[in-house]
């Protein structure tokens, strides 16, 4: 008798972009298990508009790149699902016309969303969630939580989706790591291409 195939792990997409002045933009893509394990990491090459794009895109080019050129790439080259894919960059929102996934936004307290009380991360989060301004944002473990404009799910039903995560996990938390690790990949080229021309000139 052949055994049950093993359940499949939740995973939960955090996705952010660098800023090079040098190069232009970088995409990291971290997908992480509800204990906030990596399960597979993948980022961009640099992505550098031209001229002529900044003259025709206007202000829609920044969104345009992020979402729509190193957004989509990095989460179709991907080889495990995720549920929800959370950002923080409000640019990288547009993704949510172009995936089925939720696409989150997820923003550290300032002074005034220091004033909400934390959300529970028990069985019942999504009855005790604390609610923000505007309606289609929520509070979780002091991170705003902002759902894009396509999304049909309630905050509470958002709650319940981020739960098995928002229990081991500072929301904000894996940005810091996906910008770590885009760092540390743009030291290793540079220095590659130092030795490389070091070598050229021997």
């Amino acid at each position: 008798m052949d055994a049950a195939p093993a359940k499949a792990t939740a995973a939960f997409g955090f996705l952010t972009v660098l800023e090079s002045a040098e190069h232009g933009l970088f995409g990291g893509y971290l997908v992480l298990s509800p204990q906030g394990r990596p399960l597979e990491f993948r980022c961009s090459t640099p992505v550098a508009a031209s001229r002529a794009q900044e003259i025709l895109y206007g202000p829609t080019l920044r969104p345009y790149l992020v979402a729509e050129v190193i957004g989509k790439a990095l989460i179709a080259g991907a080889e495990l699902d995720a549920a929800v894919i959370l950002t923080d960059q409000h640019d990288m929102l547009p993704l949510a016309l172009l995936r089925h996934e939720e696409v989150l936004l997820v923003q550290e307290p300032d002074a005034a969303a220091a004033t909400f009380p934390v959300a529970a991360t028990s069985a019942d989060a999504a009855s005790d969630v604390e609610l923000a301004e505007p309606r289609t944002s929520l509070i979780i473990n002091g991170c705003e939580i902002i759902a894009s404009t396509v999304s049909t799910r309630t905050p509470a039903e958002i709650a319940t989706l981020l739960e098995p995560l928002a229990a081991n996990v500072y929301l904000a938390e894996p940005f810091q790591r996906i910008r770590a690790a885009l760092t540390e990949a743009q030291l290793a080229s540079h220095d590659d291409a130092e030795s490389a021309h070091d070598r050229a000139a021997a």
